[in-house]
């Protein structure tokens, strides 16, 4: 049967796994954010063997949580700021590979040309 001190050492390691999963988030870091998600599964898992602890009462479990639920708050916001970003970029990318114009070369002749523009023009 597991303990209460063996839990607070799990939370503690946790926190230390979600710090790490901010960072990464912040740095634009894909591939750790996808290894963080695969051990954060490994914690869940770990955590089932806890079940039935009366930790209620224990005022450091509950901050641990507390600081656990922090920064899962702000790494889903994060998350959703990434994701944000990354739709825009790819909008802006689509509507100018939709930017086709039809110009004259100095030729004479005609000419289909991309304009490439990252930066909305046309307000």
């Amino acid at each position: 049967m597991a303990t209460v001190m063996e839990l607070i050492g799990l939370l503690k390691s946790l926190i230390k796994l979600l710090q790490i999963e901010k960072d990464a988030l912040i740095n634009n870091d894909g591939n750790k954010v996808a290894e963080i998600v695969e051990k954060k599964n490994e914690y869940i898992e770990k955590l089932k063997e806890f079940k039935g602890i009366e930790a209620a009462n224990n005022e450091k479990v509950l901050s641990l949580v507390e600081e656990i639920n922090s920064l899962q708050e702000t790494n889903l916001l994060l998350t959703k700021q990434a994701i944000g970003y990354q739709e825009m970029l790819m909008e802006s990318i689509a509507k100018n590979l939709k930017n086709v114009s039809n110009t004259y070369t100095s030729k004479g002749g005609y000419e289909k040309s991309s304009n490439i523009n990252f930066i909305d023009q046309s307000v």
